[in-house]
């Protein structure tokens, strides 16, 4: 089961996300001294899998037009702008743009950060310890303004160019999209118990954003005004933006409304009902997504993996040592048994080779009888493929997948070796049934034989039932293939 941590201004909130359905688990206060050993005791009851979102006023956006260049000289050059950008962020992150024709060879980049370190460095310290431990996997930290995009981006009857207002508990949220990719979002906190309450904060800061918008020339004219929220808040909202728009010289009584409700598909006794919840159930969806990176994560994850990579290897070589003591004890105690299965096995090859004298005076060529028995045999002397040939045959498969990370790997011994592959795509992958299609191409490329695949869209996981034979067997298909 799936967890999204949400990280706000209060504290941190766990929520958990099962068959469509949100419930919060767990409220973590920030000013509780205890917090962090209970979101550790939280942590240490089972192996977790969860998805970080940030939900602070403190995130800051700019757009760059960046040089092409190589993939470590672009990477250096964004690093050094988001440092001069954003000095002390606690998480940084960047994301191409779509590139418009006054671009010219430049490609506009999206830098992202959380600026404000103490709200989020004691929650990451603790979940990258348990990382580290294993028993925590983060599948991706990012934040409430990328998973908003993402919702906006499948939303083809609403403008490219967009201001969406969507108010909730901690106070009203302004993101601007531009050609439907997020551009920039801030958060004006609430001060009064109640929505009428904030509208004048609201209104003034709305014909701030307007006239800011206006000046930095994000898009052509003024911008449609979209605002996504209850419906019974819709005739205050409507009243404030068409003020707004008054005060920043240009009318917006055109104002379109969002249904939140119609959104949300159902919502479970405790969620919210407000833009949190519709971002949370963005974060299960696979994907492309906007992320952050923050050193708290970064090592633990690194370290994970590592152990991760260090058990199987240990396993396999112990497995190995096993089958290697287990053969010689029984050539050891047992030769007795070992001459009668050779003289079975000799006894069986001359009924084979009898069986292809009398086939082979069917008409057969003599070029290929012969050919036909020097592959029989190499299958009759071929020793059981080691461990070690497994391990060599994944790997090549999975050389060139760097978003396929291998969790678990089982294989077993008939006619061929069967071997079975557990892989989970990373944040980067393609989508799943594309991920499957192309490791089935890979490895039939590498192995000339074609796995069976499975594949769980939503746990993002890939299966594989694959056959590895002989070369000589390998071969002869390939001759006898039309």
């Amino acid at each position: 089961m799936d967890h999204a941590i949400v990280i706000d201004r209060q504290g941190l909130a766990i929520w958990r996300q099962a068959r469509g359905l949100l419930a919060r688990e767990l409220a973590l206060a920030g000013d509780d001294a205890d917090a962090p050993l209970k979101l550790r005791h939280w942590l240490a009851a089972a192996r977790r899998r969860c998805t970080v979102v940030a939900d602070l006023a403190d995130e800051r956006h700019a757009i760059e037009r960046l040089p092409r260049a190589s993939r470590a000289d672009r990477r250096q050059l964004i690093r050094r702008r988001l440092d001069e950008h954003f000095p002390d962020a606690g998480a940084t992150g960047a994301r191409p743009l779509p590139a418009r024709p006054e671009d010219g060879l430049l490609q506009p980049v999206l830098l992202a950060a959380l600026t404000r370190p103490p709200l989020l460095t004691p929650w990451l310290e603790t979940l990258g310890e348990a990382g580290a431990q294993g028993r925590l996997a983060v599948r991706r930290f990012t934040s409430v303004p990328f998973l908003l995009e993402r919702w906006y981006r499948r939303q083809r009857l609403q403008p490219a160019h967009a201001l969406l207002l969507a108010p909730g508990a901690g106070g009203m949220r302004q993101t601007f999209f531009r050609h439907r990719r997020l551009a920039f979002s801030r958060v004006i906190p609430a001060h009064g118990a109640t929505l009428a309450d904030n509208l004048p904060a609201y209104r003034d800061e709305l014909a701030q954003t307007l006239a800011w918008l206006a000046a930095q020339r994000l898009c052509d004219g003024p911008p449609a005004l979209r605002v996504l929220a209850a419906g019974a808040d819709w005739p205050l909202l409507r009243e404030m933006a068409g003020e707004a728009g008054d005060r920043g010289g240009r009318p917006y009584g055109g104002i379109e409304f969002i249904d939140l409700a119609a959104h949300l598909h159902g919502a479970a006794a405790n969620d919210k009902g407000d833009v949190l919840a519709l971002a949370l159930r963005e974060a299960r969806r696979g994907g492309a997504l906007g992320q952050y990176e923050c050193p708290q994560l970064r090592q633990p994850l690194r370290l994970a993996r590592a152990r991760r990579t260090m058990v199987a290897v240990t396993v396999a070589l112990s497995g190995a040592a096993l089958a290697a003591g287990a053969l010689e004890l029984v050539d050891a105690s047992g030769q007795r048994h070992a001459a009668e299965a050779l003289t079975q096995s000799q006894s069986a090859q001359q009924n084979e080779l009898a069986t292809l004298e009398a086939a082979a005076r069917a008409a057969p060529p003599a070029d290929e009888l012969a050919h036909w028995l020097d592959d029989a045999e190499r299958l009759a002397h071929a020793p059981i493929v080691a461990p070690t040939t497994v391990l060599q045959a994944v790997a090549a498969a999975l050389a060139d997948a760097p978003w396929a990370r291998l969790d678990a790997l089982s294989w077993s011994v008939a006619s061929g070796v069967e071997i079975n592959l557990e892989i989970a795509l990373a944040a980067n992958a393609p989508a799943p049934q594309a991920a499957a299609d192309t490791l089935a191409a890979r490895w039939r490329q590498r192995h000339g034989t074609t796995p069976r695949t499975r594949v769980d869209a939503d746990a993002g996981r890939v299966w594989l039932d694959a056959t590895l034979v002989p070369p000589a067997a390998t071969a002869k298909q390939k001759e006898e293939a039309p």
